[in-house]
């Protein structure tokens, strides 16, 4: 797909989460970039940690979404109408928000139409 695939992550940090739905996640995550960046255009999937939260986001520098679109990503079967033209379900990324949000976190997208797309999932660290 002409993707290239990068990870970013300080291993010192873990997340409040089963490594089967991390995998899970990150596979995901990353198809998604590989279905609709297109070619030439790199994939970050990365990882920190600031004093409340734990980041596990992926990002490319791809083709991106109109903004109007960015809340519906998440919406099980909702595919942008450039996505509409390839392979896929629709459900990547709602896959994604269930299984964060089980593990008690939130996702968001952010991007724009020709500045890619990042998607963020936020994990509280745990305070036990």
């Amino acid at each position: 797909a002409g993707v290239t695939l990068r990870i970013e992550c300080d291993e010192d940090v873990e997340l409040a989460i089963r490594p089967r739905m991390l995998r899970v996640v990150a596979r995901n995550l990353a198809e998604n970039a590989i279905r609709y960046a297109g070619p030439g255009t790199t994939f970050t999937l990365a990882v920190e940690r600031d004093e409340r939260s734990v980041v596990l986001s992926g990002r490319d520098d791809g083709a991106g979404i109109d903004e109007a679109e960015l809340p519906r990503l998440f919406e099980r079967f909702y595919r942008s109408d450039r996505a509409r033209a390839s392979r896929g379900t629709g459900l990547g990324l709602a896959i994604v928000k269930h299984v964060v949000t089980q593990a008690g976190g939130s996702a968001e997208a952010r991007g724009a139409r020709g500045r890619g797309l990042e998607v963020r999932c936020t994990f509280p660290l745990d305070r036990r």
